[in-house]
C-alpha cells in the first residue's frame, strides 16, 4: 500500500494462495470465520471467492491489500501449528488493520508537520473522500470523538498547501449553553467567542500557533462565526462547517448556499446532539433526509464503535445515545 492511501479506489483483483483445507474452514457457510474478515475492512469493500489453489479478492484497493495481508498471517499461523478458528481470525484481522493504520495508511501531507495517523478505517475513508473526491459537498456524520473535525481541518490545510484551493474557511454555529438568554447578538451569531476555541486547538495541534497566525495574516485561513458568512460567496475555497447539528433550517440553508465556484464544503455534525434554543429543529437531519438518494453530496457515516477519543467515551456515548432526552442530546 502507498504511504498516502490511494486516491483511486477502483475495483482491483488479486489471487492469494491458500491451502484448500484453510479456505474451506474460512469461507464455507454463512457463519464462517472468514466473514469477520470482510466486516473488519468496512467501510471498504472486498469479495472473497474460491479459485484453484486459493482465493480471489475483488474490491477496493485498500480492502484487497488488507485482506491479502490477513491471509498471509493466517498461512504463517497454520504452518506454526495454530488451528484456524474464529478467535484466531478475529485477532489476525484486528492486528493487520491496526498495523496498517500506524504505517501504510498514515497520511503524510504537505502543510502539516507530522503524519496524520488514522485510528479507524472509517477515518481513512472520510479523509480519502475529502482529499480526492470531486464532490463539492461532503458530510461527515457521527458521534463525538470520531475525529471528524480533526480530519477535516487536516484535509483543508493540505489542500491549500497543495494549491487545490486558495484559502480555507472554518466556522461553527454557536450552541446554546445552559443559562444562555437569546439576544439579537446571539441570534445573529457574529461574535467571535470561546466556542471557536476547539477549532483553534485543532489548528495548534496540527501546525502550531505561529503557522496558524501566518496563514491567517496571509489570507489563507479564516476562522469565523457562522453569522459572518451571511451574504458572502466563497470561491476556490475549502469550507468546513463544524457542529452543524446546532444549525436551524434557515442557518443551514444560508451556510450551504455560500459554496462558490471551484470550492468544496465539508459539513460535520452529530444529529443526536443538538443544542438549539426552544423547540427549533436542527437543519442537519432535515437536509440529510432531502439529499438521501441523490448525487448532491457525499455522506460519510461514523458509528459509535468508531469513537477513538477514548475507549471510555465510546461506552459513555452508547449509554446516552439510548436515552430519548433532549437535554442529554445537547450536553456534548
Amino acid at each position: 500500500m502507498n504511504s498516502v492511501p490511494c486516491s483511486n479506489q477502483g475495483t482491483v483483483t488479486q489471487d492469494i494462495e491458500l491451502a484448500a483445507q484453510s479456505a474451506q474452514i474460512l469461507f464455507a457457510g454463512t457463519d464462517a470465520a472468514g466473514h469477520n474478515i470482510q466486516r473488519a475492512v468496512k467501510p471498504f469493500r472486498v469479495a472473497i471467492s474460491p479459485v484453484p489453489g486459493g482465493v480471489r479478492l475483488t474490491g477496493d484497493e485498500i480492502a484487497v491489500s488488507l485482506v491479502a495481508e490477513m491471509m498471509r498471517r493466517i498461512t504463517e499461523a497454520t504452518k506454526a501449528g495454530h488451528a484456524i478458528n474464529e478467535p484466531m481470525v478475529n485477532s489476525v484481522a484486528v492486528s493487520a488493520v491496526q498495523d496498517a493504520l500506524k504505517h501504510e495508511l498514515a497520511f503524510r501531507l504537505n502543510g502539516i508537520h507530522s503524519a496524520v495517523r488514522p485510528m479507524s478505517l472509517s477515518q481513512v475513508a472520510f479523509m480519502n473522500a475529502m482529499l480526492f473526491s470531486d464532490r463539492p459537498l461532503i458530510f461527515g456524520i457521527g458521534p463525538t470523538g470520531t475525529g471528524k473535525t480533526h480530519l477535516a481541518i487536516a484535509a483543508g490545510l493540505n489542500l491549500i498547501a497543495d494549491k487545490h484551493f486558495k484559502s480555507m474557511v472554518v466556522t461553527r454555529p454557536r450552541g446554546m449553553l445552559e443559562g444562555d438568554i437569546m439576544t439579537a447578538a446571539l441570534r445573529a451569531e457574529t461574535v467571535y467567542d470561546e466556542q471557536l476555541t476547539p477549532i483553534e486547538d485543532e489548528l495548534r495541534e496540527l501546525i502550531g500557533r505561529d503557522e496558524t497566525k501566518r496563514l491567517i495574516e496571509h489570507g489563507l485561513l479564516e476562522i469565523t462565526p457562522l453569522g459572518r458568512m451571511r451574504g458572502r460567496s466563497f470561491n476556490e475555497c475549502f469550507i468546513l462547517v463544524d457542529e452543524a447539528q446546532n444549525m436551524g433550517k434557515k442557518m443551514m440553508r444560508m451556510a450551504l448556499t455560500r459554496l462558490g465556484r471551484g470550492s468544496r464544503m465539508v459539513v460535520t455534525g452529530d444529529p443526536a446532539q443538538v443544542a438549539l434554543s426552544g423547540d427549533e429543529p436542527s437543519g442537519l437531519p432535515h437536509i440529510l433526509k432531502h439529499i438521501a438518494g441523490t448525487d448532491i453530496a457525499l455522506v460519510h457515516q461514523f458509528q459509535n464503535h468508531q469513537i477513538i477519543r477514548n475507549a471510555t467515551v465510546a461506552k459513555i456515548e452508547a449509554i446516552y445515545s439510548s436515552e430519548d432526552d433532549p437535554e442529554l442530546r445537547a450536553a456534548a
